[in-house]
């Protein structure tokens, strides 16, 4: 029996100076202790956070039907400059989050980023990167369902499996079919061993599949199976929503959908008895 990893709590220790700092203490759900850094001066709908040398993950929060919901993205420093996958919410914490990065990065400009399906918390700021000249990558599909939603359009120039080279650093995008939406796309950073899984993937914290327009939830589980198999040497997963993990987040996202799906049948059987 594969043994689980406990979960923890670690303390997050600060690692820069010049700037207004707190060192707190969050619940790790990865393999590998999860160092996060975040700045008290950011406002309380956007924060940073360290996941290893280089890579970032960025949170934002957007209030949805009274709700707080906390979406993630990823930032990475490469020797040609900044990388986002996916941005902020909306065009406002899009431009803190720039704001930010300017401040911990005085020698480097985002010069690009990949968003991962045509929802606005993977590409609610895509406007305000395409006006600060940054190259926001997408498949074909991604790019057309965004113009259909009103949103600028990204470049769809991403294959359903490419492979890009920001300076130094490899990303492997990766749409292993439909799921959460049609055109979802995962990014694996081979250096690092991590997986953005983007809202294919919920975190441990999830307790339901909240199906939206244009979700599959009995092709969702396939699709969970082919990446828990090609990213099964992942050392750090993170999700589109909530906290980090690892492999655990395969498995408890397969549950998940199988719950969905028994409660999908009961409801047509339901229906089909006339209740």
């Amino acid at each position: 029996m594969k043994k689980r990893t406990p979960l923890k709590l670690v303390l997050c220790t600060i690692l820069f100076s010049g700037s207004s700092l707190t060192t707190f203490i969050f619940p790790a759900q990865a393999k590998e202790t999860v160092r996060q850094t975040q700045y008290i001066d950011q406002g309380e709908d956007i924060s940073i956070s360290q996941l290893r040398q280089n890579v970032w993950m960025h949170t934002s929060i957007e209030t949805v039907k009274g709700e707080r919901i906390p979406a993630n993205g990823l930032v990475l420093e490469t020797t040609r400059g900044l990388v986002l996958i996916d941005t902020p919410w909306n065009d406002t914490l899009t431009k803190e989050l720039l704001q930010i990065l300017k401040k911990q990065y005085p020698k480097k400009e985002v010069t690009d980023a990949i968003v991962t399906h045509a929802h606005i918390d993977r590409m609610g700021g895509i406007k305000t990167l395409i006006e600060k000249g940054v190259k926001v990558h997408s498949t074909a599909l991604t790019a057309d369902l965004a113009v259909q939603q009103g949103l600028d359009a990204p470049l769809g120039d991403l294959q359903n499996l490419d492979n890009i080279w920001f300076g130094d650093t490899k990303v492997e995008t990766f749409n292993p079919g439909k799921g959460h939406t049609e055109d979802n796309i995962t990014v694996w950073l081979p250096n690092y061993k991590i997986l953005f899984g983007g809202c294919l993937i919920k975190s441990l914290d999830t307790k339901e599949i909240v199906q939206t327009p244009g979700s599959d939830v009995t092709n969702w589980k396939k699709v969970m199976k082919i990446l828990e198999k090609k990213y099964n040497n992942a050392h750090l997963i993170v999700p589109g929503h909530e906290n980090p993990g690892d492999n655990r987040l395969f498995t408890h996202t397969l549950e998940l959908l199988k719950e969905k799906n028994n409660e999908n049948k009961d409801s047509k059987k339901q229906s089909s008895l006339g209740r």
